[in-house]
């Protein structure tokens, strides 16, 4: 995965609202590849730590799956400044 990449793809999906802008309301760390990241788009494998999101109800998406390294991307991308 590249970071930078990965950077851009989060900050593009937020100014979007692909992504919600900070309504973390519980996250499941896990080793279960499938599935794309929410963040980077790109495919989750077995060998890489992953998120299962879920948000504040009422937020949409209800819940995101995000390669480790994504969230924390997707963290301070919202920490960092508000979306526009």
């Amino acid at each position: 995965m590249n970071h930078a990449a990965a950077t851009l793809a989060i900050r593009w999906r937020l100014r979007q609202r692909i992504l919600p802008h900070g309504e973390l309301w519980r996250r499941l760390g896990e080793y279960t590849g499938g599935g794309s990241c929410g963040g980077c788009g790109e495919r989750i494998t077995s060998a890489q730590a992953s998120y299962d999101v879920d948000f504040t109800p009422g937020v949409t998406p209800q819940s995101v799956r995000f390669h480790r390294e994504c969230f924390e991307i997707w963290q301070c991308e919202c920490q960092s400044a508000l979306p526009s």
